[in-house]
């Protein structure tokens, strides 16, 4: 062979050499070689002696049972000498397919990974030959072949509302992790309220509701599971809201709790089912005298409160409930007027399973006037609530449950802010240690970049204007005040921008005359209703439902449940673009009924519910609960 003296294959021959590349083994097929490849081939069989020589150095000896194989320069002359032979003398298909066959039909050879580039073509070429052969032996087969969906139904879990239990008096001191508590008063009453809707076939799930004392001791049933309900199937649709005969209600009102609890609700085969829950606590007298309520939450590893105070006469109590069979490790972080609150004692706080942890917030954080929480846990979900109790001298100034508000945004909006006159709450507000007996908003900036709000206002005639124009600003990591004594009496919601996210919740009051008992309530932001919210009436309180519509027009269906879960005739509520409005449930909707269901359609549109005690001061705000969702449907295309 004659030598060739190129300087470029004998750097890549020395190189391939030097580094002892690693040798593979690729298949080849053997197709015709038309007189161009036959040319190209010879061409590329004049390769340096001195490159075979080093190739046939790297390659790795064959198994002793098989026969050596060809080097490259061996390899090329075949190819080339393949080239020369004439079309007549190709080989039969026949002939092809017994060589296939046999152990030699498939020849392999041994090559570097790293080849002048001329081998390297040569390499491609006989890469793309097996490709388009491995196409002819397995006919119909695309690589972008999508399979046909079916549908899959996932199974779904139980669902859980965690509800507050009753208003506690610290003992002693308020300082450390395990607080002690005082006996309640003898005019205190906690009641639980839960209404659970029915399939479209009426199908009542499983429902209970269950102590959370570490043993889930059973506190009343709803339903018991059925047959019927446990085999549900998969094609049943959500509840048509029209008090058509089939859909109907289970309800509990009123029932007497000493303790935190949890409503349980077993699915309706591939559907989540329907419920909510609300704790309503009324003390005439005593420390804590006032009315607070609470709607049962949906566990969650991340929560956000908003409006605590530690001052003097205020006392803040957060309780964890945990009722997942796994503990949970929670974490607190605390903003404060001034900053943000650093405090050993909010991190690694166990939850254990079925039962409720309580923090007094003023070890973490004393004497703040503005605070929020921020929840986080690990492990099983928790519920937050907190609640916050005002103590003035030796009178009561009010207790609520303040509830999550959303998480951080920078659109939010809260709806039943109830304000009162202008004059009357000047006369109470210029008491000694009054001053936050006052209506105002209060804004958290979690981040790092301080926040420009603009807060609108809107009554039942549309919008109506706040101090300032409604524009507030905010610091990074702070709590922010701002009031909204300048409103004229009535029943507000806010809709309020800012240009980062933050979180917000209105603090209002309720009085009689000055010097006597005061109540407050806090109103939360809450997300845009959905398609199904229940509510349930409890009779010796009374309820308003407040709904807005900032964008455009909503029209809110409500439809009215019987203490015997009959579902009666629906009444619409229409709410314009940039109004609030207000209705008493039990006006509009008959004295008998004792649940709402409530379904939005239209603009996006906010509510809440806010209750009042008749012949006094109490007052409570609650977020509308948004019911678990039916089945839902996607289509997963798979490729290969």
């Amino acid at each position: 062979m004659p030598e060739n003296k190129d300087n470029n294959v004998e750097a890549n021959s020395a190189d391939s050499e030097t580094q002892g590349e690693k040798l593979i083994e690729t298949p080849l097929s053997e197709p015709a070689v038309d007189p161009k490849a036959a040319a190209s081939a010879e061409k590329a069989a004049t390769v340096d002696a001195k490159a075979v020589a080093s190739a046939e150095k790297a390659a790795k000896p064959a198994k002793a049972e098989k026969a050596a194989k060809p080097s490259k320069a061996e390899k090329f002359e075949k190819a080339a000498k393949a080239a020369k032979v004439e079309k007549s003398e190709k080989p039969t298909k026949a002939e092809k397919a017994q060589k296939a066959a046999t152990p030699r039909g498939r020849a392999t050879r041994k090559a570097a990974r790293r080849w002048p580039a001329i081998v390297a073509g040569v390499a491609t070429a006989a890469v793309a030959v097996a490709v388009v052969g491995a196409g002819s032996l397995f006919p119909g087969v695309d690589a972008t072949a999508v399979t046909t969906p079916s549908p899959h139904v996932l199974p779904v879990g139980e669902s859980m509302a965690n509800c507050q239990g009753p208003t506690q008096l610290l003992a002693g001191s308020a300082a450390g992790a395990d607080p002690e508590f005082s006996p309640s008063s003898s005019g205190t009453k906690t009641s639980v309220n839960a209404v659970v809707l029915s399939s479209a076939a009426g199908d009542i799930p499983g429902s209970q509701i269950q102590g959370l004392d570490g043993k889930f001791s059973p506190l009343a049933v709803l339903a018991k599971p059925s047959a019927t309900s446990a085999s549900a199937q998969a094609s049943a649709s959500a509840p048509v809201l029209s008090g058509e005969p089939k859909a109907r209600a289970e309800v509990l009102i009123g029932k007497t709790v000493a303790g935190p609890s949890v409503l349980r609700l077993d699915p309706l085969g591939p559907e989540s089912s329907q419920g909510s829950g609300s704790v309503i606590v009324e003390a005439t007298d005593g420390d804590l005298a006032g009315l607070a309520a609470a709607t049962c939450q949906q566990p969650s590893n991340e929560v956000w409160l908003t409006g605590a105070s530690t001052m003097v006469g205020r006392t803040a109590i957060l309780a964890l409930a945990n009722s997942s069979l796994s503990p949970a490790t929670v974490s607190l972080e605390l903003f404060g007027s001034d900053g943000p609150v650093q405090s050993a004692g909010s991190k690694g706080l166990v939850v254990a399973p079925g039962t409720v942890r309580s923090v007094v917030l003023s070890g973490l954080a004393p004497d703040s006037d503005a605070l929020s929480v921020h929840v986080k846990s690990v492990g099983g979900p928790v519920s937050a609530v907190i609640q916050q109790s005002v103590l003035r001298g030796l009178t009561p100034g009010g207790i609520d449950y303040l509830a999550p508000v959303q998480a951080p945004a920078s659109s939010l909006a809260i709806a039943g802010v109830q304000v009162r006159s202008v004059a009357e709450s000047a006369k109470i507000t210029a008491q000694n240690d009054y001053a936050d007996a006052d209506t105002a908003l209060m804004v958290t900036v979690p981040g790092i970049k301080d926040a420009v709000l603009e807060v609108k206002a809107f009554g039942k005639d549309g919008q109506v204007a706040l101090p300032n124009g409604g524009v507030l600003s905010a610091a990074a990591g702070k709590v922010s005040t701002l009031s909204l004594a300048g409103l004229p009496e009535g029943s507000y919601s806010l809709a309020i921008t800012a240009d980062t996210a933050v979180t917000a919740a209105v603090r209002l009051s309720s009085f009689t005359k000055p010097g006597a008992a005061v109540d407050f309530a806090y109103a939360p932001s809450s997300p845009r209703l959905g398609e199904t919210h229940l509510m349930t009436l409890q009779n010796d309180v009374d309820t308003s439902l407040v709904f807005a519509a900032f964008e455009g027009s909503a029209t809110i269906n409500l439809v009215p449940v019987s203490a015997s879960g009959v579902l009666g005739q629906g009444k619409d509520v229409e709410v314009r673009a940039g109004t609030s409005v207000a209705v008493n449930a039990k006006k509009l909707l008959g004295s008998e009924s004792v649940a709402v269901i409530a379904s939005v359609s239209g603009a996006p549109a906010f509510g809440s519910q806010v209750l009042v005690k008749d012949g006094g001061a109490g007052i409570a705000v609650l977020p509308l609960a948004q019911s678990s969702a039916g089945t839902q449907a996607i289509n997963i295309s798979t490729r290969y």
